[in-house]
């Protein structure tokens, strides 16, 4: 993926080069482009989220063709945990960095420290989606390990929403300094 932050500041238009070239102003500027590049990386991430979160439900329509009724509650409690862990992603904290209240201050270090984070978890997305590619083919071949892969699936997502949450109590530490 591309580093969103370079593109940002590098399509800069010239209100932007306006306000990067007045003194202090640059640094709140910096920021606020951080801030947006958090925002778009946190929205590919949810997007990819909501492709794993199609595939289980895929799984629970082949579950729900071949009346797997005992499986069918398990995986439906699945499903509403990924839609929960994708609009979380999507709804996210972000860092704030006002230009004049110094009361609660996240400095370009940070911003780019949690965009770095948001970064990483790309690499837990691709577990989400073999995973979820292996449990689509195990219900769709009414495979007798189904429901060890729908366990496996959510305690994956489980996982990922610890990670993310992980994520929130670093924004708010930072907060707090």
């Amino acid at each position: 993926m591309p580093d969103i932050r370079k593109i940002i500041t590098t399509d800069q238009g010239w209100i932007k080069k306006i306000q990067s070239s007045l003194p202090g102003y640059k640094k709140y500027r910096n920021c606020e482009d951080l801030r947006s590049a958090d925002s778009l990386l946190r929205q590919e991430l949810s997007s990819e989220l909501e492709g794993v979160e199609k595939q289980i439900k895929e799984s629970r329509n082949h579950l729900s063709r071949s009346m797997e009724m005992d499986l069918l509650n398990i995986i439906g409690e699945l499903v509403n945990i990924s839609h929960r862990v994708t609009e979380k992603v999507r709804h996210a904290q972000q860092g704030y960095s006002p230009w004049i209240s110094a009361d609660v201050r996240i400095e370009e270090d940070e911003l780019n420290r949690l965009y770095e984070y948001d970064l990483t978890l790309f690499e837990e997305i691709d577990k989400l989606q073999n995973e979820s590619d292996g449990l689509v083919g195990s219900c769709r071949s009414e495979a007798p390990d189904r429901k060890d892969k729908i366990a496996s699936m959510k305690e994956s997502i489980i996982t990922f929403e610890n990670i993310f949450d992980d994520r929130i109590r670093k924004i708010t530490e930072v907060a707090q300094k």
